[in-house]
Parts: C-alpha cells; sequence; structure tokens
C-alpha cells in the first residue's frame, strides 16, 4: 500500500513532512487517532478458536450507495474443521453492526451471541475434523468513523475534494475489515475464492475483485455488481468500492504467455479525472509487462488487473484492483509490484511486513531503470534519503504499533535499500531467480522473512545469514570514511567503517570502488569486514580519482578524499582484486597477480548464462558480443563479488 496525504502522528509529524515520507507509509499512518496503539480487535483466546476453522470461500452480498456507509446484506461463509469436535464458530463484526439472523445449510436459523466486536454461533452438531461449516451471516449496520484503524476508517464515504465524485470505499489493512463485514482476521488462513455482489443504484458502478461476471438489472433503477476471484485472497484485501465512473480498459501483454491481460480502470466520471491522470494510468500496461518479466508472470492473469478510484490519499493494493486515491508513476508501480509481494505471496506476520512494502518500493526503482532510465537515479536518491530519517530494524518488533507497522523510513525505504544490498550481493540472475522461486514456492500463501532466508541460502548454495542479521534484524547504516593515495601504479586505501546509529551492528560486504586511471577507467572490488581496512595494489596506471559505491548499491554515508601520507606499503587484505581494462574488449586482467583460481560465472543483463569458468591473471570474453555482462566472482573460501563488464 502506498499512501499519500494527512499525518497527525504528533510525534510524527514535523519528520514526516520534512522528509517527504513515502506516500504509502503516510496514508496508512494519516487519520490514526484514537490510539497510539492497535490491535486485532479479537482476544488470542478467541483468534485461537477461530483458528480451528480454515476459511475456503466467502460470498458477499450487500447494499451499498455511493451516498453513505450504511451496510445491509449477508455473508456466506464455507469452512472447513481443522479439529474434532468444533460445537462453535466465532467471526468478527464490529459492534455497530446488528447481526439479524445467522441461518445454517439448510435455511435453518442457529443461535448466536454477539458480545462486542466477536460473535459466536452455536453449531447443531459438533464437527468433526474437515467437515463443512456453511452458514448465511445476515446484519446491517453503519460502519465506525471514529479513525481507529491505521488507514482512517474501514469502510468510508467521501467526496474527492478535486473531482467532486462522492465515493463509498472500503481500505482494511491491517486490522479493519471487521469493521465492515463478518470475517476472521488472520494472515495464514487465506480465502480460497471470493465472490461480490454489491445492489446499489444505477448511476453507480461497483469495483471488486476478479471478473465482472454480471450487471443484474433489479427493481427501483437498482443493479447488482456481480465480481467472482478464483484465487486465494487475504482478509485485509477484500474490497467494495461504489460510485459514478467511466470504465477504462487496456490489454498487456507479457512475454511469458500469448494471451493479453485485461486492465480494467474504474476513473472518476469526472472527464478530467482521465485527463490530469493519463500518464500515470497508461504506465500500467508497460510495468506490469516489466515485473512479469522479472518476478514472473503477473500472478492472477487468468482475471484482470486494475485501479478504482477513491478519495483517499494514495493507492492500495487490492487484490486485482488497487484502489487509488491518486496517479503517479511511482504509485502506480508500487500497487502494481504488490500483486506480486504483498497479494500473491502475502507477509505472514505484520513483523515480516517488508516483504510486501520492501520489495513493492524497491520495484518503484527498478520499473524506472528499465523503463525511465533517466530518472532512476533520483529515485534511488529518495529512497536511500528516507531511508536514514528514523532508527531501527527493517523487521518490526511491536505489531501493535500500526505507525511503527507503516513506518516510512524503515518498512518503506529502508526495506526498498536493504533489498537492493541483497540485488547487488546476488547479482542480476540469483536475485531475479529468488524473486521468481519465492512467487511460485509460496504462492497463494504467505512467506516469514525467515523463509526467505532459506530460499536465499538454499538457491545461492551460500549462507546468507549475516545480510539478514545486519539489514533485515539490525539497525543503522553504514559510515564509510574513504582516504587513498597513489604513487605511479600502485595504490593504498584506507575504509573506516562505523554504524550511523552506533552499536554492535556491522556492514560486513564486498565494495565496488572505481578508480579513475590515465589509461581508462576501472572497478576494484575490496571487502569491508573491519572497522579499519587497508589496502594496497598495483594498478597497472597511475589512479587520478577514486570513487566508492559507485553505481549507489549501499545505503551509506561515505567521503573519499586523496591523503598524500597514507602509507603505500601496507599488506594486501585477501580477496581485493581489479578488473582492468572495464570497459575493455573482453581480455581481462586482474590484480593483484594470484596462483589461486578465481571461479567466474558470466551473465548478461537477462539473466542469460553464458557459463562458469576459471581465471588467474587473465580472463578471456573476447567471444562475447558489445554490451553489459555481470561477472560473478568467487574464490576458494565461496566469497561472491558481483561485477558489471561492459564488453566494447
Amino acid at each position: 500500500m502506498k499512501k499519500v496525504g494527512f499525518i497527525v502522528l504528533i510525534s510524527l509529524c514535523n519528520l514526516a513532512w520534512a522528509q517527504k515520507p513515502h506516500y504509502c507509509a503516510n496514508h496508512k499512518q494519516q487519520a490514526y487517532t484514537s490510539n497510539a496503539l492497535r490491535k486485532n480487535n479479537a482476544s488470542l483466546g478467541q483468534m485461537e478458536l477461530m483458528e480451528k476453522y480454515d476459511v475456503g470461500f466467502h460470498h458477499l452480498s450487500l447494499n451499498v450507495e455511493r451516498t453513505s456507509t450504511y451496510i445491509s446484506g449477508n455473508v456466506r461463509t464455507i469452512a472447513r474443521s481443522r479439529v474434532n469436535g468444533l460445537d462453535t464458530f466465532l467471526f468478527q463484526l464490529h459492534a455497530n453492526f446488528i447481526v439479524d439472523s445467522v441461518l445454517g445449510l439448510n435455511g435453518n436459523k442457529l443461535n448466536f451471541s454477539k458480545i462486542k466486536d466477536v460473535t459466536a454461533v452455536l453449531l447443531p452438531t459438533p464437527l468433526v475434523q474437515n467437515e463443512t461449516i456453511d452458514l448465511h451471516i445476515f446484519y446491517r449496520g453503519t460502519p465506525p468513523s471514529g479513525a481507529s484503524a491505521a488507514i482512517g476508517n474501514g469502510f468510508s464515504n467521501r467526496a474527492s475534494p478535486t473531482f467532486g465524485n462522492q465515493i463509498t470505499w472500503s481500505l482494511s489493512e491491517p486490522y479493519s475489515a471487521y469493521e465492515w463485514w463478518p470475517c476472521k482476521q488472520s494472515l495464514q488462513d487465506k480465502i480460497d475464492s471470493i465472490f461480490v455482489s454489491v445492489t446499489t443504484d444505477t448511476s453507480n458502478k461497483v469495483g471488486s475483485h476478479g471478473l465482472l461476471k454480471l450487471v443484474e438489472p433489479k427493481p427501483n433503477a437498482k443493479h447488482t455488481y456481480h465480481w467472482q476471484s478464483f484465487y486465494p485472497i487475504n482478509y485485509y484485501l477484500v474490497m467494495v468500492t461504489v460510485g459514478q465512473y467511466t470504465e477504462y480498459k487496456q490489454y498487456a501483454k507479457p512475454k511469458a504467455i500469448n494471451d493479453s491481460i485485461l486492465i480494467q480502470h474504474y476513473i472518476y466520471s469526472n472527464p478530467l479525472a482521465y485527463t490530469n491522470n493519463a500518464t500515470s494510468i497508461n504506465a500500467t500496461k508497460p510495468q506490469l509487462e516489466i515485473l512479469s518479466d522479472l518476478f514472473g508472470l503477473y500472478p492472477f492473469h487468468k482475471e484482470k488487473y486494475g485501479h478504482v478510484m477513491a478519495p483517499f490519499s494514495g493507492g492500495m493494493e487490492h487484490q486485482t484492483m488497487s484502489s487509488m486515491g491518486i496517479f503517479n508513476y511511482g504509485i502506480v508501480a508500487h500497487e502494481v509490484a504488490h500483486q506480486w509481494f504483498g497479494d500473491n505471496v502475502t507477509c505472514a506476520t505484520w513483523s515480516d511486513i517488508w516483504l510486501n512494502e520492501g520489495f513493492a518500493s524497491y520495484s518503484e526503482y527498478l520499473v524506472r531503470y528499465y523503463l525511465l532510465p533517466n530518472t532512476a537515479a533520483q529515485e534511488l536518491t529518495d529512497m536511500h534519503t528516507q531511508a536514514k530519517t528514523q532508527q531501527g530494524s527493517v523487521y518490526v518488533t511491536d505489531t501493535t504499533d500500526v505507525a511503527r507497522i507503516f513506518s516510512s523510513a524503515l518498512t518503506y525505504n529502508k526495506a526498498a535499500s536493504a533489498t537492493r544490498v541483497l540485488h547487488y550481493l546476488l547479482g542480476d540472475s540469483l536475485f531475479y531467480t529468488v524473486c521468481k522461486t519465492y512467487q511460485t514456492r509460496f504462492a497463494n500463501g504467505n512467506a516469514s522473512t525467515d523463509d526467505l532466508r532459506k530460499l536465499v541460502n538454499e538457491l545461492s548454495g551460500k549462507n546468507y545469514d549475516f545480510y539478514f542479521n545486519q539489514w533485515i534484524y539490525g539497525t543503522g547504516f553504514p559510515i564509510y570514511k574513504t582516504t587513498w593515495n597513489a604513487q605511479g601504479a600502485k595504490l593504498s586505501l584506507k575504509v573506516i567503517r562505523t554504524n550511523a546509529h552506533g552499536g554492535i551492528n556491522k556492514f560486513d560486504l564486498p565494495i565496488q570502488i572505481k578508480l579513475k586511471r590515465t589509461t581508462g577507467d576501472t572497478m576494484l572490488v575490496v571487502n569491508i569486514n573491519q572497522d579499519s581496512n587497508y589496502f594496497t595494489l598495483q594498478t597497472g596506471s597511475n589512479v587520478t580519482a577514486v570513487e566508492f559505491d559507485p553505481n549507489v548499491w549501499i545505503l551509506k554515508t561515505s567521503s573519499v578524499n586523496k591523503d598524500i601520507n597514507l602509507n603505500l606499503s601496507e599488506p594486501i587484505t585477501p580477496f581485493s582484486l581489479t578488473v582492468f581494462p572495464n570497459p575493455g574488449n573482453g581480455i581481462i586482467r586482474f590484480e593483484p597477480s594470484t596462483t589461486k583460481n578465481y571461479s567466474i560465472e558470466v551473465y548478461d543483463l537477462s539473466g542469460r548464462s553464458f557459463g562458469t569458468f576459471t581465471a588467474k591473471e587473465t580472463f578471456d570474453l573476447s567471444h562475447l558480443q558489445r554490451g553489459i555482462y555481470l561477472l560473478v566472482i568467487s574464490n576458494e573460501n565461496g566469497e561472491r563479488m558481483p561485477l558489471r563488464y561492459i564488453k566494447e
């Protein structure tokens, strides 16, 4: 989810506005006024009782108008008992609502009691394990309007201040689905399929999940929109939006399939709503296509993707149809990427929310890198700048604090920066292999940070626990102070490393350093694994300038200065090498000279492998076509260093 707008959390206000917080984080916090903390409305014991059944299907049959938030109707729920002897069925629904009746499969009324936000239904006979529960819950009422949800209210009504359209819409993340429909708020229990039928005035359209199967005429100038989705979905992603819209369609054509994918937008009926946002709306198609190349085919391709407008400041990744309060290039990319990270694979707990928001935020950069390369550098700068504005870990340790769950600095920007570090460590080919495997292995389900850690270690054949300990569970970011001195073909470097936020968390990383030389630029990679690091190298010709992390892979603060007093005879640090010339004609030389072989994996930027080779002082790529290649160099200890090489 990506949001912009008002922030009334006093403790965050000045910081947020001064630093231009992430749209999604901002809106998720904007109306959170009633409490500093928030948690699921059911008690732990009640949640444990709800875990005794597994939800398979919901059919929401509701009456909703664009002029108010009043809801009436029923929800059919089909579930399966996970235990023997289940005699009570619990669900969550806000105290504002009246439950008129609960009907069993045969239409018989069941006894129930509603205490505040939880309703308990007495089943006719205790169920055995795997036996089916099939209920219709009839209810009515007006959802709460006290802005107790992280994003305002679970169900809202408002007129767009810009375009005038009055809209009724839902936003349920993280704990507010129960504010408008009877449900079980459990991240671990995805709904296998969902139908949404909404009866409303004929002047309205209704946006929701999956495919629109029918618009059914009804008496009294009403009609019913029938949406159906057969993909698993989490409770907080269920959505209904009602208003006066113009439908606008596009069709994406990813390389992975011969067919096209429907992109169905519901844009405010005011013509300016499309005119003012046409560029960003039309960016949806190429963004969905490039992300299908990078992460695997759009996971809901048998149904659709699209947007429906609502008057809030940001966007929300509702499955197959994101709700959008504003349009810009970045927010569209963010919500499209969420269909992979957040919808197809949902975080296992709110502590793992960075898996949703960090990958979606990093995708804003990736989309620009591939489609609008001239704007990518600024996106990266903004991401890193924001990541430095708050202390703490990417991993959330207090999930009752909604402001912390959706921290702009940590959950979005630092998580995106940490994702970029993982990209750097793995290289293009392995990074995208991890992303695609993550999407297939955990498809239609949930994943935790530890699930990703195990996957990275498995696919790489290496141990990347250090990365997760430093960048996900650890706090701070590195500060590097580099001094250098050169004489003839000899170069000395000194790199001092500290943590910007203090503490014991260290950042052990191979760092790229670009050397400006009289005979052409080249790239050096050195392992920074001490507080003080010294390197002396033979560079082949005079070095005139040094750039630290020139491709800005690492979230950091750094400085580089020449020091003519720096000792030129310090010992060489292991696995520090220069690859030159770069760019070059394919004959690559390594410095320092070594009697040990390097293992070199060669890929192009699409991830296509050209094999794994060994080399000592030289390596021959002259047979390759001109272009940019990724060299992943490994030593005898299994340490890996990715380098980009330009073949002229």
